[in-house]
């Protein structure tokens, strides 16, 4: 049984790698039983045989250390494409210890300096107004 969709991929494997892997591209890592990560960019499917395997199709990521990643992972050994193209693999779930995202999330908080006030008409401030022409905005007054 091959699996594609990510809300029955969640039945099998953990929830948030399926709904954040399967057919979203990304830089995302497999820690192996061996100690090697592998490095793939989307998982395409989950299959189950009738024994119970589980199969993760893969497209792999370039080999070598991403960037900015921290100094404890940098020792280990990244697996990637063999050849450029040859970017499909199948991996047993077995052999998977821990599935990585390399990627940073960073929060933007929102700039008071940026606000504009305008007066009850909408009408910029007059030192605003000499500057010259500013962007296009929805300006909404508390009635």
């Amino acid at each position: 049984m091959r699996i594609t969709d990510p809300n029955h991929a969640a039945e099998l494997l953990p929830a948030w790698f399926t709904g954040r892997m399967i057919g979203e591209r990304g830089s995302f890592g497999l820690l192996l039983t061996t100690g090697d990560v592998m490095r793939i960019t989307s998982i395409t499917a989950v299959a189950q045989s009738s024994e119970g395997t589980q199969l993760i199709d893969v497209l792999l990521d370039s080999a070598g250390v991403p960037q900015g990643i921290d100094l404890a992972w940098q020792s280990k050994h990244y697996l990637g494409a063999p050849i450029p193209g040859a970017t499909l693999a199948t991996v047993n779930a077995t052999h998977v210890v821990a599935m990585i995202e390399f990627a940073a999330a960073e929060l933007v908080e929102p700039t008071a300096d940026l606000a504009i006030d305008v007066d009850d008409d909408g009408e910029l401030p007059p030192e605003l107004e000499a500057m010259g022409t500013v962007p296009a905005m929805t300006v909404s007054s508390p009635r």
